[in-house]
């Protein structure tokens, strides 16, 4: 996502394809100062080498749960979150929970296509 970010990784913003495992470049350059700013200002986010974003279409869940869905999604995005916290830790990585941001301003920043809202964001970098 920045400079002095992951290895072998352009700065830029990314989108995982999961039927490719693999990631698509969104827009290139640093975003980690312009996303931190949309987190309400959370400046802290901007030194992590990476911002991981989970993002949920809510349309497409309650098309098959109804309303129910918005809950499972928001049940199923903190299930991420604790894996990718775990995950960290084994690495010996540290996982900021950032849930305080903007929605618009984060969704246009990621890209977010109409109907896809982002929900949590990650930092994730070496523990001080």
């Amino acid at each position: 996502m920045g400079e002095e970010g992951v290895p072998g990784l352009r700065p830029g913003i990314y989108r995982y394809l999961p039927e490719r495992h693999s990631l698509s470049e969104v827009s290139s350059g640093e975003a980690r100062q312009s996303v931190a700013r949309a987190a309400w200002g959370q400046m802290w986010m901007a030194d992590a080498p990476a911002i991981l974003a989970v993002t949920g279409q809510y349309k497409r869940i309650t098309q098959k749960y109804g309303e129910r869905g918005i809950r499972y999604a928001l049940i199923e995005v903190g299930h991420v979150g604790q894996n990718i916290s775990l995950q960290a830790e084994a690495l010996g990585l540290g996982a900021g929970l950032v849930g305080a941001f903007e929605d618009e301003k984060v969704g246009a920043l990621l890209g977010c296509p109409s109907g896809e809202d982002p929900l949590y964001l990650l930092p994730i970098g070496y523990k001080r």
